[in-house]
């Protein structure tokens, strides 16, 4: 009896939707058991005060700073209201105390850690769309069979991964980016076709599916205005794919569902972004304007060098990808390119509008970037969106590799091959751990190779480690600096009352010369600040201080 059960039970995990579901349900559980490692990075304060400043934009009619006018709410919209309904499950169900007035909370520090860990729950979340994106892709090209593979493969990226708890613009537009090009294959088929078919009360299908895209594209183009493109991708891949009979009634067709597509796609923006809502069309100009021009003032580290942000060589985008991205995937994004034009014939017009669209996703705006000198920072977070897009083209390496073997054998030492490199990826993960946004590939030389050479933890995560260990052993009542006023919510949400922190900035505020503890994590030149100080505590991975923690308090001389 026994036997039999367990047989079908291996029947049943060999269907293809039973591993989807369980690498899936791998993935979530991961995440969730996780998220609450991580530190606040020294971006997420601003969300809030994007938030707050569109708030007092509907509620008063006051004015959003200019630049964070630019930028969408969409996600942190969401993310607030997420956030309000916990909290009122709480207050009535478990009796919490009620929320404080949205802007009085902004100032609670309680409500502001709680705000920031909610968010982290919800930004995971978000990022399985990319997961789901990913097995849609592969199960578009290749079938069921190999649809649990892509989402693995893009778990096993570790900037992908590393982000995916607490960058709140970049994960989220790279959700929906994917997304949409999985489902563009689907809207560039269908203008193709030219279907007249009704769908809803005399309406086209195609139609309703055109002024849907168009929504969606809206609702990414309101977390980062370039989401915009994803409309020039879909015309442009419409027209590679153009007919070659009846050229005229093709495009008479996909004018008219690609201006319902644009129309729906202007009312989802400007209906997200208060801001637009005085004068929508200059908005939009200033707004692209103002991006693709946009001026960074700081400097970034990269091959040992200082360098502006605008005066950065062409090639800082391609070295960054080539060694962040671990080596063995590299090998299959090369496999699966030649892959793809090997086999490109073969596809069916929905096949090849998704190729066509995730080759754009890859390589397109990369390219625009370098080619017009843009400011970058931060890595390639900037450009996560592409990863999702790479690992596409490594899942699709794989498969093509295996499927040309054609002896069991081989196809067993590249299956073992394959799984100790994921293994020796899977142990860096690991080991990098909450950190893992800050891997370099061993080819490269790992993190040791990467310190003052690239930077490491520029989201300042490591913080947060770095103040618990203050907490436990520093001076009660003790001031605390960090280095800039931007640093400030990487700790202070998680210091005990009895500590004052401040930025360098405000001793002067309080006439003092010196802090009793400076906690600083490394970027730019912030460890030369007071020099004087005791070196007590580091927080470190793979040998490389990531946050460092210097007393002071034995050194009351040193002047500012």
């Amino acid at each position: 009896m026994l036997p039999k059960v367990f047989e079908q039970l291996g029947k049943l995990f060999n269907k293809s939707y039973i591993k989807l579901g369980a690498v899936l349900a791998l993935i979530t559980l991961i995440g969730l058991s996780t998220v609450n490692h991580h530190g606040i990075s020294v971006d997420e304060d601003i969300h809030l005060l994007i938030l707050k400043w569109n708030w007092e934009f509907i509620q008063e009619g006051k004015p959003v700073p200019k630049d964070l006018g630019f930028y969408g709410v969409v996600f942190d919209g969401v993310a607030e209201i997420v956030f309000q309904v916990k909290h009122w499950i709480e207050t009535n169900l478990f009796s919490r105390p009620p929320l404080e007035p949205y802007l009085s909370a902004l100032d609670s520090e309680i409500l502001v850690l709680d705000r920031f860990l909610t968010k982290h729950v919800f930004t995971f979340c978000v990022s399985l769309i990319t997961y789901l994106s990913v097995a849609g892709g592969i199960t578009l090209l290749y079938g069921k069979k190999w649809a649990w593979l892509a989402p693995l493969m893009l778990a096993l990226f570790p900037r992908f991964w590393g982000h995916s708890f607490f960058n709140p613009k970049d994960i989220p537009f790279a959700a929906l980016f994917s997304l949409c090009v999985y489902l563009g294959a689907y809207i560039v088929e269908e203008i193709k076709q030219n279907s007249s078919s009704p769908f809803f009360l005399g309406i086209r299908r195609t139609t309703i599916r055109a002024i849907g895209y168009g929504i969606l594209v809206g609702l990414l183009s309101g977390i980062r205005i370039g989401g915009f493109l994803m409309l020039g991708f879909v015309g442009l891949v419409s027209l590679i794919l153009i007919p070659r009979n009846n050229i005229g009634r093709f495009l008479k067709f996909s004018l008219f569902n690609y201006t319902l597509m644009t129309v729906s796609w202007a009312i989802a923006l400007f209906c997200v972004i208060p801001s637009s809502w005085s004068n929508p069309f200059r908005w939009f100009w200033d707004t692209i304007n103002y991006l693709s021009q946009h001026e960074w003032p700081g400097s970034v580290l990269f091959k040992g060098e200082w360098i502006k942000g605008s005066e950065l060589p062409w090639d800082y985008l391609p070295t960054w990808f080539l060694i962040t991205t671990p080596s063995l995937f590299l090998f299959y994004f090369l496999l699966g390119l030649i892959g793809l034009t090997r086999n490109y014939h073969q596809f069916s017009d929905r096949q090849k509008a998704y190729i066509l669209l995730v080759i754009l996703q890859i390589f397109l705006l990369p390219m625009i970037a370098i080619i017009k000198s843009s400011n970058i920072y931060d890595g390639l977070r900037h450009f996560l969106f592409v990863i999702p897009g790479m690992a596409i083209v490594t899942t699709i390496g794989f498969i093509w590799s295996y499927q040309q073997i054609s002896q069991p054998r081989f196809k067993l030492w590249l299956v073992g091959v394959t799984l100790l490199g994921v293994l020796i990826i899977l142990f860096d993960m690991v080991t990098l751990h909450p950190y893992e946004y800050i891997y370099f590939n061993r080819v490269f030389g790992g993190l040791k190779a990467a310190y003052q050479q690239y930077e490491t933890d520029y989201w300042a995560l490591s913080m947060r480690k770095g103040m618990e260990w203050i907490n436990q052993n520093g001076k009660k009542g003790a001031i605390l600096v960090v280095p800039a006023a931007w640093n400030l919510y990487s700790a202070k949400p998680f210091a005990e009352p009895d500590f004052t922190i401040v930025d360098r900035s405000q001793l002067e505020k309080i006439t003092l010369e010196q802090p009793d503890y400076y906690l600083f994590f490394s970027r730019f030149k912030y460890q030369e600040h007071f020099p004087n100080c005791d070196l007590v505590y580091f927080i470190t991975r793979k040998g490389v201080p990531l946050t460092t923690v210097k007393d002071c308090t034995a050194n009351t001389d040193e002047s500012y």
